[in-house]
């Protein structure tokens, strides 16, 4: 007898069991498929749109109209006038700055002042700018009264040598002393003749006559980076230099025509003798020059210097005070000398070297180059 099983389920030869279990499974990834569609999509980037233009109304504006009366004219106006008391000021006097010292170009251009010398002659000018020699003049051939009183070549020299002794300014106080001081910067008088000093020195008419005067200069020198040099002297008739009471050159006119043995006796005799084979050798000036001692001039060192200067004859006259630095070679002239550059404490104006120039021998000095002593 046969067996009669009841099947139960949908789908014939599978288990109900399997299809409910098929069904929910297909069920939940068609539920799984629509969350990541719908939580995963692509959100669009907001432009920004800008507002349309907001139309403003318009209003017309209407030009003012001003009335301008054609006859108004304006007030005069009040001016108030007052004197004003301006303050005088003192006479200052400045330093020399022309060139700015040699790294301007030492004389031929840079800046330069235009100072007030008053007075200028080759012996100095009637103003001091600080760093210069002053001078006093004495004429032996009047009392210091003012009476003339005429004296001998000899005498004068007597005089003079007596001075050289003790440098003493008193032994000429006797004599007539001009009361007007000049101040120089540079020793330097070209051959003129000898009423060019007691001129300068403001002598009136009647004294005013060449011959047996004395100039004295005293003053301050330095230099800046300390040096040792030696004067050349060209002089007619003499001078002498003396440096911290110390004489360093002393020189007198000797003739370049005269042989050795007709030349005339030194005026110094045997105060001061020049130690250098180049003394006597080259002119300068109307004279054989003298080379004097060497001088150190430690940087910055104040030091004192005092120069005489003297005329016997009622003729010519002349000075030409020229500096040799030690180490330094200079170009030569004709007579195959140095051609050295003069003594100076100041940068020369214009003015300066016209009077210089005026009766100067070409590449005899130079006028414009060398050592400048003086502290800044």
């Amino acid at each position: 007898m046969r067996n009669s099983r009841k099947s139960f389920g949908v789908v014939k030869g599978a288990s109900s069991g399997f299809m409910i279990s098929l069904l929910i499974h297909a069920a939940a990834f068609l539920l799984a498929g629509m969350l990541v569609v719908f939580t995963v999509q692509h959100k669009e980037e907001k432009k920004f749109v800008p507002p349309k233009p907001v139309e403003r109304p318009k209003m017309k504006l209407k030009k003012p109209k001003v009335k301008v009366k054609k006859t108004a004219k304006p007030k005069a106006t009040t001016r108030i006038v007052t004197k004003v008391m301006r303050a005088s000021m003192p006479d200052i006097q400045l330093p020399e700055m022309s060139g700015m010292g040699d790294g301007m170009g030492g004389g031929g251009g840079g800046f330069e002042l235009d100072m007030d010398f008053g007075n200028l002659t080759a012996l100095g000018s009637t103003r001091s700018i600080g760093n210069d020699l002053e001078g006093t003049y004495w004429d032996l051939k009047f009392t210091r009264g003012g009476v003339f009183s005429p004296m001998e070549g000899e005498e004068w020299r007597e005089i003079f040598h007596k001075f050289f002794r003790t440098w003493n300014t008193s032994i000429f106080s006797k004599y007539y002393r001009s009361p007007q001081k000049l101040y120089t910067t540079f020793l330097v008088m070209p051959p003129t003749i000898s009423a060019l000093a007691p001129v300068a020195f403001g002598m009136s008419d009647d004294m005013a006559s060449g011959g047996h005067w004395v100039v004295y200069y005293k003053g301050k020198i330095y230099h800046k980076e300390g040096i040792t040099f030696r004067f050349w002297l060209g002089v007619d008739d003499s001078l002498a230099i003396r440096i911290n009471k110390k004489v360093v050159v002393a020189g007198s006119f000797i003739s370049p025509e005269d042989g050795e043995s007709e030349r005339a006796p030194k005026m110094y005799r045997s105060l001061w003798e020049s130690e250098s084979m180049d003394s006597e050798k080259y002119v300068i000036g109307s004279s054989l020059a003298t080379v004097g001692d060497w001088v150190t001039l430690e940087p910055g060192v104040e030091y004192d210097m005092e120069v005489v200067i003297s005329e016997n004859a009622s003729s010519g006259a002349s000075f030409i005070v020229a500096v040799e630095e030690q180490g330094v070679e200079y170009p030569e002239n004709s007579q195959g000398g140095p051609i050295l550059p003069i003594f100076r404490t100041s940068e020369l104006s214009r003015d300066q070297l016209d009077i210089i120039y005026k009766n100067l021998c070409e590449d005899e000095v130079c006028c414009t180059n060398g050592p400048i002593f003086r502290d800044f």
